[in-house]
C-alpha cells in the first residue's frame, strides 16, 4: 500500500498544535467564552461508512474538505469549535464542495476539550 500524501511525523503533529495555541487559542477562548474545543474525534467504522455514503450519494466525488465550525445549539457547548466534513468534486480542474450534499460532524470533542496534542 502506498504511504498516503501529507504523512507527518508526531513531531510535525505537535508543532502544528503549539502554533495553533500560540497564535490562535486565545482569541477562540475569548470568542467562546470558555476554554475552546481543539479537537475532533472520529471512530475508523464511521469514517469509513461516511466514505461509502458520500460515494454512494454523490457522483462523482472526489474527495473530503473539513471545515472549522462553531455549535450554537444547547446540544453542543454553545461557542465551541467544531471539525465538519463534507464531499468534495472536482471542476474545472478545481476541487469544489457539492452543493447540497450532507457532511459529516459530530466527532467526539477532545478530553477535556482545550486539551492540545497529544491527548
Amino acid at each position: 500500500m502506498p504511504t498516503p500524501r501529507g504523512i507527518i511525523s508526531a513531531q510535525e503533529a505537535k508543532t502544528l498544535s503549539d502554533n495553533w495555541t500560540n497564535l490562535r487559542a486565545s482569541a477562540n477562548n475569548e470568542a467562546a467564552g470558555q476554554p475552546d474545543n481543539r479537537s475532533s474525534w472520529y471512530s475508523l467504522e464511521d469514517m469509513q461508512n461516511f466514505l461509502n455514503y458520500i460515494k454512494d450519494n454523490n457522483k462523482g466525488v472526489n474527495g473530503v474538505r473539513f471545515y472549522l465550525g462553531v455549535h450554537t445549539s444547547k446540544e453542543n457547548p454553545k461557542g465551541m469549535t467544531t471539525v465538519l466534513m463534507v464531499p468534495t468534486q472536482e471542476k474545472d480542474g478545481k476541487n469544489i464542495d457539492i452543493e447540497g450534499a450532507y457532511g459529516m460532524d459530530d466527532g467526539v470533542k477532545g478530553n477535556p476539550p482545550s486539551a492540545s496534542y497529544p491527548q
